[in-house]
């Protein structure tokens, strides 16, 4: 069953941040991005060599995750490093285990199966 998404915020208000969350996030690149970059900074050129995607792909997704708050950048002498900022990342998995309604008991999935 799913949940009011941020207590306290109109419906859609909340809507739009969740929505945004999922889309940031609905690119397995970003996903593996974030990461990495949950454990250490890094420049543009080690992700590319990472994730084997060029540092135009790489400057591209972090655009989006620096919109979203997700990333914060850190100019150190020529080079740009990045890091994922903890505090975003803890608000987006409480709206999500808000909104999908984490540690609640729900239905059975149907026998023979996952739920997709």
């Amino acid at each position: 069953m799913l949940k009011q998404i941020v207590p306290g915020t109109s419906g859609g208000e909340a809507a739009r941040r969740l929505a945004r969350i999922c889309k940031v996030l609905a690119v397995d690149t970003r996903v593996r991005m974030l990461e990495m970059l949950s454990h250490r900074q890094m420049c543009v050129g080690a992700l590319a060599r990472a994730l084997c995607i060029t540092p135009a792909a790489v400057s591209q997704h972090l655009r989006v995750l620096r919109d979203a708050g997700a990333v914060v950048a850190d100019k150190q002498g020529y080079f740009v490093h990045y890091r994922a900022d903890p505090a975003t990342l803890a608000a987006w998995g409480r709206e999500t285990a808000a909104f999908f309604g984490a540690g609640q008991a729900g239905p059975e999935p149907a026998e023979g199966g996952d739920a997709p």
